[in-house]
């Protein structure tokens, strides 16, 4: 397994090593997630909300469930 080292800005912005990019379809202006683990920091493709807001329609108001997880993203990057 290679190893890719970048370097964190004064705003705290790092490169993701476009191995990684490649490897898991990361393009430009993707979302990408950050979960913590025992090992460290996981980074990962973000699902698309919007695209599979279809999919769980049966289950509550794609709307509202929208919303609230719009509010939640907004509350994270605060």
């Amino acid at each position: 397994m290679a190893t890719y080292y970048s370097r964190v800005t004064r705003k705290g912005q790092a490169t993701i090593p476009s191995a990684f990019r490649k490897k898991l379809g990361i393009e430009e202006g993707d979302r990408v997630v950050f979960e913590e683990a025992e090992e460290g920091l996981i980074l990962k493709p973000a699902a698309d909300v919007e695209d599979s807001a279809g999919a769980m329609s049966s289950f509550g108001d794609a709307g509202e469930v929208l919303g609230k997880l719009l509010r939640d993203r907004k509350k994270s990057f605060r």
